[in-house]
């Protein structure tokens, strides 16, 4: 079952990429061509990163797998547009929510607790990175709508779920940082911002692993 949904995760990732991300547009001055982004290294590149994501499958409830599976899938296509450009286009993150919801109908028919769960999660999570959006100049609003995504998948699996993967994506999104200033310093042609993105989408991901192994 794991690796079905994990191949499911694969092709909606590379599909995503493929048929998505060339559409994207951007009205905004800074906003690359994203179709430059797209070929069939970076289109299999993303299908396996959605892959190798989704083994935290492994140590998620199966229920649970409405959320992820598009979050993982999405996620991984929008992980990769924001490491590259900087940017996290608001149509891929809407596709992301519309999928999640409508897994959430499923969750919740069965366990509307856990619907609940994800619910306040996300809004929750919303609220944290728009305050620290508000008052810090680094991050950007689309990773505050990303939150929306996170906050609901980790949500779904409790308090503790949501606690980690907010606190390792922040973490990670720290140590990415670090890495980035000090190339930056070496290399002053690479600029002094850095996407955050990535780092709080593997939130959960690495959340899932680490309360499973402890």
């Amino acid at each position: 079952m794991v690796w079905a949904a994990a191949v499911v995760v694969g092709v909606l990732a590379g599909a995503v990429m493929a048929l998505l991300v060339p559409r994207v547009h951007i009205d905004d001055e800074e906003a690359p061509d994203f179709a430059t982004l797209v070929s069939r290294r970076s289109v299999a590149g993303v299908a396996v990163a959605g892959f190798v994501a989704a083994q935290a499958l492994w140590f998620v409830e199966p229920l649970q797998w409405w959320l992820w599976v598009p979050y993982l899938g999405v996620g991984a296509a929008m992980a990769y547009v924001d490491l590259r450009t900087t940017f996290l286009p608001m149509v891929m993150n809407y596709l992301a929510l519309g999928l999640m919801v409508a897994g959430g109908v499923v969750v919740g028919l069965t366990d509307w607790r856990a619907l609940i769960g994800a619910a306040i999660g996300a809004v929750a999570a919303f609220a944290l990175l728009w305050l620290v959006w508000r008052f810090s100049p680094g991050l950007g609003f689309g990773d505050v709508r990303l939150a929306v995504l996170i906050g609901a998948v980790a949500g779904v699996g409790g308090v503790q779920m949501w606690t980690a993967s907010l606190f390792l994506g922040t973490l990670l999104g720290a140590l990415h940082g670090i890495g980035h200033a000090i190339w930056a310093r070496r290399d002053t042609d690479r600029p002094k911002f850095f996407p955050y993105g990535p780092a709080l989408w593997l939130g959960p991901v690495v959340a899932a692993v680490a309360l499973a192994v402890a």
